[in-house]
């Protein structure tokens, strides 16, 4: 699942930071560290200087408090859930229910992550924006590539991805999994209208940080087109519907190919992460879920 911006926004959505992580480092060494995996990628990034840094250091340590307590029973209820539908097995019905808690654990961490880097984002400097809008500028390029590219290529190596995310969830995939991937992959909705929608709203944003913006008029920004969808086109949002049923159809399908071993690992990796997203809370507990 492609998220809508790149770049320090994208990184503070801590759930993301720590699950890309934890495979290798440990969940909870992941967290505990997020402030400077966070405030080394935003000055990489940035390129800010030691003052921008210690000005937005509070922000930041404020915004992981708050995470720890508000948005880790989420994420542990979210892993609760998979872990038990897991056991049972895959149905339209419970991955439809997971779905609509990774909604609500999407909006949450972009809400907080709007609020977090919107006063460092109107804290830079007009070189700084320009280096960001330079960026911006090569990805838009690598994203009008990756559309023209061929579709069947654009299938083989989004297949490849996915069959690799895969492996670390229940093992080596078998080739009948190979071909459940290769399959719902090559249904997915085209990308171009999402690489178009992307690129305008990246370029909004620099015209509302040249413009010498508030932190809070660019937190509403961030907020209205990363929480709300407020104006996402027609032709976007009809993709994010197509692409839900495509995950469906893939853990519904995956389900009924998966090996007792495959189903024992992935039932372990899920329990292990509610288990540490319950232990990195000072008063552990779960969000309560209704679908």
């Amino acid at each position: 699942m492609t998220l809508p911006i790149r770049g320090p926004l994208r990184l503070l959505a801590w759930a993301a930071l720590v699950l890309l992580i934890a495979g290798c480092s440990g969940m909870q060494l992941a967290y505990n560290t997020a402030d400077f995996f966070i405030e080394n990628y935003a000055d990489d990034y940035l390129r800010l200087d030691n003052a921008q840094i210690q000005r937005w250091a509070p922000t930041l340590e404020a915004a992981l408090a708050k995470h720890r307590q508000q948005e880790l029973p989420y994420l542990a209820a979210f892993f609760n859930s998979a872990q038990n539908d897991a056991r049972k097995g895959f149905t339209r019905a419970n991955v439809g229910c997971l779905l609509n808690q990774f909604d609500v654990i999407y909006r949450r961490h972009f809400k907080l992550a709007a609020a977090t880097a919107a006063p460092l984002l109107a804290d830079l400097d007009k070189g700084q924006i320009d280096t960001l809008a330079r960026k911006f500028r090569k990805e838009a390029r690598e994203d009008a590539e990756d559309a023209e590219t061929p579709a069947n290529v654009r299938v083989e190596k989004r297949a490849k991805r996915y069959a690799k995310s895969l492996q670390w969830w229940i093992g080596d995939p078998s080739a009948r999994q190979h071909r459940i991937v290769r399959d719902v992959v090559a249904e997915l909705p085209d990308s171009a209208g999402w690489y178009r929608y992307r690129d305008r709203k990246r370029r909004e944003l620099i015209d509302l940080l040249r413009s010498g913006a508030s932190s809070a008029r660019i937190e509403r920004f961030l907020t209205a087109w990363l929480v709300d969808y407020t104006d996402m086109p027609p032709d976007v949002s009809r993709g994010r519907r197509e692409l839900r049923q495509s995950m469906t159809d893939l853990l519904v399908r995956l389900d009924d190919s998966l090996s007792d071993a495959q189903r024992r690992k992935l039932i372990d990796r899920l329990t292990g992460l509610r288990r540490d997203f319950m232990r990195l809370q000072h008063k552990p507990h779960m969000a309560p879920v209704s679908c």
